[in-house]
């Protein structure tokens, strides 16, 4: 059965998922910079954002099929298809935004998340009811599959190690082009087969009007909630802490109000210390900043190294530790890690990378390009 499509719906599809993936990176890459709290509401927004452009640019692409027989989708699977991709991605998300970007982690989110485009694809073609059947072209399906991971891997590389509105907008040009050059290579390997027979409809369907209206509405709810996830929170949750004056409050009061606040609130709300607080055995310690060699990024949290070459495990992300540490004695060298200068023993030079060993264990830390000169000034050399 032979059909074509409509390029302005066609145009539109691709349209939404560049849309919603440009709106997805721009939470991704924020999720570093803040505790777990936001760190978590960044993902889930992020989540609905990708899954749910993917969910709507399947059924608009499929709105853009003109076929001789009319055709109508089967309301369950439809939605399931929605929570199908946004799972998927979801986990895609989690793997690559909890941990330093390697390539690695980079390639099993790529391939998970293409997994949940293609998932999403064929489950959503499932829940077509019509005077028609469908069959699949095995090659075209395993093709659709891998333009899927290719691009999906591909994508979330660019936002990952891009810097700057280019990580967002290639990022989003190119995962926009996966979820819809899945979609259409998909489409070459499916065939529609005519039925003899009309087929009575007794589960609760939907008309393609009905179908186009319920996605416009669910991706404009969709791409609204995850941009409200962009929102800062109040700076204070407690209506009496709003009333005391900030130059009144020290670390010592702080601490021992427990009813306001917490070792946690004392480093959110801003104030400056000359320790920072880490975790050990279910106790909090404070670590003088002068005794910290370095600081390394691990998922939505930290590790404090310190000059007797223990690690310490801290709650805050790397960002918000880099605001409370002298510039002039610390560097940050590298996305995921910060180092005290009075600590380095030595500085390799590696290509277009480099090397820094520390002087308390000859502790190694890389160096990413970027940042190479900055360090080098910084040391004298």
């Amino acid at each position: 059965m032979l059909f074509f499509y409509d390029p302005i719906l066609v145009i539109i599809s691709v349209l939404v998922s560049i849309v919603g993936a440009y709106t997805c990176f721009d939470l991704v890459i924020q999720i570093p910079k803040n505790d777990y709290s936001v760190s978590r509401r960044l993902l889930i927004g992020a989540a609905f954002a990708i899954g749910g452009s993917i969910w709507a640019m399947h059924f608009i692409a499929m709105l853009a099929v003109k076929l001789p027989v009319e055709i109508r989708y089967d309301v369950l699977i439809t939605m399931i298809s929605g929570l199908v991709s946004i799972f998927m991605t979801a986990l895609a998300l989690l793997i690559v935004s909890t941990a330093s970007y390697s390539f690695s982690r980079i390639l099993v989110a790529g391939i998970i998340m293409g997994a949940g485009i293609s998932s999403m694809h064929y489950v959503g073609m499932s829940a077509i009811r019509g005077n028609c059947g469908l069959s699949y072209a095995p090659f075209w399906v395993s093709l659709s599959v891998i333009v899927g991971m290719l691009a999906s891997t591909a994508s979330l590389w660019a936002a990952m190690k891009l810097h700057g509105v280019w990580r967002r907008l290639v990022a989003a040009l190119v995962m926009g082009v996966s979820i819809s050059g899945m979609h259409y290579t998909a489409m070459l390997g499916t065939s529609f087969l005519a039925v003899d027979k009309a087929i009575e409809f007794s589960q609760p369907i939907l008309s393609p009007f009905s179908l186009g209206l319920v996605t416009a509405i669910a991706a404009f709810i969709i791409l609204g909630g995850s941009l409200m996830t962009l929102v800062p929170a109040s700076r204070f949750s407690d209506p009496e802490i709003e009333s005391i004056d900030n130059n009144k409050l020290t670390p010592g009061n702080l601490a021992s109000d427990a009813d306001h606040a917490d070792d946690s609130s004392q480093f959110e709300l801003g104030y400056h210390f000359d320790k920072l607080p880490v975790q050990k055995n279910q106790k909090t310690f404070f670590v003088e900043l002068t005794d910290i060699v370095s600081v390394t990024a691990d998922g939505h949290y930290t590790r404090v190294r310190t000059s007797n070459s223990e690690d310490h495990f801290c709650n805050y992300s790397l960002s918000r530790v880099e605001e409370k540490l002298d510039t002039g004695v610390f560097l940050r060298v590298h996305r995921s890690h910060i180092v005290n200068l009075d600590h380095v023993k030595s500085f390799e030079r590696q290509h277009d990378k480099g090397l820094v060993s520390m002087r308390s264990d000859n502790h190694v830390i890389p160096v990413s390009r970027a940042n190479i000169e900055k360090l080098q000034a910084a040391l004298g050399i």
